[in-house]
C-alpha cells in the first residue's frame, strides 16, 4: 500500500490537476476524508457512535454512484477518477471489514469472507499496478461493480443490525457477505486471466 501515494501523484502530475478537480472526482475522494469519522464512530463504544459509522458509510455508498453517474453523465471520466474511484471503493471496504472483525460485530466464521476479501484486494492491487506499467486502462468490468455493491449493501446490514440489536439482521448481512466473497473470487481470477496475459 505505500506505493498508493506516489502512484497518484504521479497521476496527478502526468495528466494535470485541472482533471482531478472535477465533481465526480471530489465525490470519490470525500469516501475517503470521511473515514476517520466512520472509524470514531466505533471507538465511541455504543450505538450511537455505530449509528453514526452506518451513516457516513450509507454517504459514502451513495456518493460511489453518483460519482460514475456525473462521470458520464456530464462526459467528466478521466484516467485520475478511473484509478481513484475501485481505489476509494478498496479502502473504504477495508477498513470497514477491519472495523466489523476487530470490534467483534460479526460471527466468528465471517472472519473467512473477510480474509479472502482482503487478500484478493490486495492481489488485484498489484495487478492493477502490473497492467499500469504495460500501458492498459483500468476499466473496471460488471461483475466486480457488483462485488462491490454486494459488500457494501452486506456491511450497511450488518452495522445496521448493531444498532437495532437485530441478529435476524446480522444473519442477513453476513449471508450477503459470504454472497459477496465469492462474487470477489470470481472476479478476481477473471481480471487476472484477462491482464495477466497482456502483462507477460
Amino acid at each position: 500500500m505505500t506505493e498508493l501515494p506516489n502512484q497518484f501523484l504521479s497521476f496527478l502530475i502526468e495528466h494535470g490537476m485541472n482533471n482531478f478537480y472535477t465533481l465526480p472526482n471530489l465525490l470519490t475522494m470525500s469516501r475517503v476524508v470521511l473515514l476517520p469519522i466512520f472509524i470514531l464512530g466505533f471507538f465511541l463504544k455504543s450505538r450511537t457512535g455505530i449509528a453514526l459509522s452506518l451513516l457516513i458509510f450509507v454517504f459514502c455508498c451513495i456518493t460511489d454512484y453518483l460519482d460514475g453517474y456525473y462521470a458520464r453523465a456530464y462526459k467528466q471520466i478521466t484516467k485520475i477518477g478511473q484509478m481513484l474511484d475501485p481505489l476509494a471503493d478498496k479502502v473504504l471496504i477495508s477498513i470497514a471489514i477491519l472495523a466489523i472483525v476487530g470490534f467483534s460485530i460479526i460471527s466468528h466464521y465471517t472472519i473467512i469472507p473477510a480474509a479472502i476479501t482482503l487478500c484478493r484486494d490486495m492481489v488485484i492491487s498489484d495487478v492493477r499496478d502490473a497492467t499500469k506499467c504495460c500501458g492498459n486502462d483500468f476499466a473496471t468490468s460488471y461483475l466486480s461493480k457488483w462485488k462491490t455493491a454486494t459488500q457494501m449493501f452486506s456491511i450497511s446490514l450488518i452495522l445496521l443490525s448493531s444498532v437495532m440489536n437485530s441478529a435476524t439482521l446480522l444473519r442477513l448481512g453476513e449471508l450477503i457477505f459470504w454472497l459477496s466473497s465469492i462474487t470477489a473470487v470470481i472476479s478476481g481470477i477473471i481480471y487476472c486471466r484477462k491482464h495477466i496475459r497482456s502483462i507477460v
